[in-house]
C-alpha cells in the first residue's frame, strides 16, 4: 500500500509497452490478386519458362505392340503438377492456366514403317512428352488433334503431346519433306480437329494453331473439323492445302471471301463475329507475307496485287474499329462513363479496353489510306520485317475512303471524351466528303463538347486507367 500514484502510473505504462502487438492475418494463396497467382503459375506450369537454362533433351525409343514408345534424358517439361491437387479452386485455376498457356497438341502418326515416324519426331526438333500411350489416348483437355496418315497405312506408330510453340518446327519439316520428294505430299493425308478453345478468340487460336499449315500444298487428303472455327475457315484452309502449288490468286480470293464474311456479320450487327473474321484476315495476311514474301512480291501484276491487299487490310482494320465502338456505343454515349461510379465496373472496364482497341484499329486504317510513314501507326511495320511489307500508295484510296476513315477516328475520339481530337478528325472528314449530314452533326457535337480547360489526352489516360483497373 506504499505505492505512490507515480509508481502505479509507471507500472501501468510498462505493462502497456510490453503487451504484444496483434499479428496481421496472413494472406492465403487464393486471397492473392489473380495477376500474382498467374505469375506463380507461370514459374511452375509454363512449359517454355521451366525449360530455360535446362540441357537439351535426347530421346531413345522402343517398340511395343508395333507402337513407338519414347524415354527422355530428362523430363521434357519439368513442371510442378502438385498445384493440381491442392483444392478445388486452385486445381481449377492451375489446370486452366496449364492447358490454355501451353496449348498442347496431340500428334498421331500412321505409317507402314516405324522408322518414318521416329525420323519425323526426332529430326523435326519437336520437343514432345513421353507419357504412356494409354494416358495420351485418354486425354480430352488439350487444344488440338493432328493425325498424319501415310497412304495405304492404318498402323498407328506413335502418339505424342507437344506445346503449340513447336508446331512451326513440325510444319517446316513436313514442307521440306514435300519439297525434297515430289511423291511425299500426295501420299499423305492430314486430319485436324480443334478440341478446346479456353475462352480465347477463335481468330487467335486459328492463327496460333492453324494458319501456318497454309504453307503446305499438294497433300493427298485434308480434313479439318470446323465446328469450333469461324464459318468457312476450315473449307478455305483445306482447299489451300490440297492445291498443287501455292497460288497468289487463290490466296487473295480466300482473303476476299473472309473479308466479305466480316462485312456480312457487321451488317447483321453480330459485332463479335465480324471482329473475329477481320482479325483472322489480318493474321492470314501477316503469315502470308512472312512465309511467301517472294511469291507475293514477284508477280507480273505486283502493283495491282499490292493495291488489293492494302485495300483489304484497310477494310478489315476499319471494320474492327467500327464494330468495337458500335458494340459499346450505348454505354460510352454517356459523356461521364469514364469517371462515374454508378455504371457496372466490369462493363466499364470492358468498354474502355474495347474503345482503346477501336482507337488503335481506326488509326491503323487511317495510316493506310494516307500512306503514313509513321511506324507507330502503320500496322504492317509492327508485325513484319520492313523488306517484306507490301507497297502502298495514298492514291489507291478515294476521298470517300479517307472521309469515312477520318469520321470513324473522330467518333472513337468523341466516345473517349477527346473532343478536340475528334473535332480535328471530323473537320477533315467533312472536307473530304462535304454534304454528309452525319459528318457535319458529329463535327458540331465535337466542337460544342470542347472544354479548353482540359488538356488533350486526358480521356485516353482515363480510359487506360479504367482498362487496367
Amino acid at each position: 500500500m506504499d505505492a505512490t500514484i507515480s509508481d502505479i502510473s509507471t507500472k501501468m505504462k510498462d505493462t502497456q509497452l510490453s503487451t504484444p502487438t496483434p499479428l496481421k492475418k496472413k494472406l492465403g494463396f487464393t486471397e492473392l490478386p489473380p495477376s500474382i497467382r498467374n505469375n506463380i503459375y507461370k514459374h511452375v506450369l509454363d512449359t517454355e519458362f521451366v525449360n530455360v537454362g535446362k540441357p537439351n533433351v535426347s530421346y531413345t525409343h522402343s517398340i511395343k505392340d508395333n507402337v513407338l514408345q519414347f524415354s527422355a534424358s530428362r523430363p521434357p517439361f519439368p513442371i510442378s503438377p502438385a498445384l493440381f491437387y491442392v483444392n478445388k479452386q486452385i486445381s481449377k485455376e492451375a489446370i486452366q492456366y496449364f492447358y490454355s498457356q501451353n496449348l498442347f497438341v496431340r500428334f498421331t502418326l500412321y505409317s507402314s514403317d516405324a522408322r518414318h515416324a521416329k525420323t519425323m519426331l526426332e529430326d523435326s526438333g519437336v520437343l514432345f512428352s513421353v507419357a504412356a500411350p494409354e494416358a495420351i489416348e485418354k486425354s480430352t483437355q488439350h487444344a488440338m488433334d493432328i493425325s498424319l496418315v501415310e497412304k495405304n497405312s492404318m498402323q498407328k506408330r506413335a502418339a505424342v503431346f507437344f506445346p503449340a510453340q513447336y508446331l512451326p518446327r513440325l510444319i517446316n519439316f513436313l514442307d521440306q519433306a514435300s519439297r525434297s520428294t515430289a511423291s511425299w505430299a500426295p501420299s499423305h493425308a492430314v486430319f485436324i480437329t480443334l478440341l478446346n478453345t479456353y475462352s480465347f478468340g477463335i481468330a487467335k487460336l486459328q492463327g496460333d494453331l492453324l494458319e501456318l499449315f497454309r504453307i503446305l500444298t499438294n497433300l493427298g487428303k485434308v480434313e479439318i473439323e470446323g465446328e469450333a472455327l469461324l464459318p468457312g475457315y476450315a473449307e478455305g484452309l483445306q482447299a489451300s492445302m490440297l492445291t498443287p502449288v501455292f497460288s497468289t490468286e487463290n490466296w487473295l480470293a480466300t482473303l476476299t471471301a473472309m473479308t466479305a464474311a466480316a462485312d456480312q456479320a457487321r451488317e447483321n450487327r453480330d459485332w463479335d463475329l465480324g471482329i473475329q473474321h477481320s482479325q483472322s484476315v489480318i493474321i492470314a495476311m501477316t503469315y502470308g507475307y512472312l512465309t511467301r514474301a517472294e511469291a507475293l512480291h514477284s508477280q507480273p501484276n505486283a502493283e495491282d496485287f499490292a493495291k488489293s491487299i492494302q485495300r483489304l487490310r484497310w477494310r478489315n482494320e476499319l471494320s474492327i474499329g467500327k464494330a468495337l465502338f458500335k458494340k459499346w456505343q450505348s454505354l460510352t454515349s454517356d459523356k461521364n462513363w469514364l469517371t462515374t461510379t454508378t455504371l457496372d465496373q466490369t462493363q466499364r472496364k470492358e468498354a474502355a479496353q474495347a474503345m482503346l482497341a477501336a482507337e488503335t484499329a481506326t488509326s491503323h486504317a487511317l495510316s493506310l489510306v494516307t500512306d503514313s510513314p509513321n511506324p507507330n501507326s502503320n500496322p504492317w511495320v509492327q508485325s513484319l520485317p520492313v523488306e517484306t511489307i507490301p507497297q502502298n500508295k495514298a492514291e489507291w484510296f478515294t476521298d470517300d475512303d479517307k472521309g469515312i476513315t477520318w469520321y470513324a477516328c473522330g467518333i472513337v475520339h468523341l466516345l473517349l471524351n477527346e473532343p478536340l481530337f475528334a473535332a480535328g478528325d471530323l473537320e477533315r472528314a467533312t472536307r473530304l466528303k462535304p454534304g454528309g449530314k452525319n459528318f457535319e452533326d458529329a463535327f458540331g457535337k465535337a466542337r460544342e463538347s470542347i472544354d479548353w480547360e482540359v488538356k488533350p489526352g486526358v480521356g485516353l489516360q482515363r480510359a487506360a486507367k479504367v482498362a487496367r483497373s
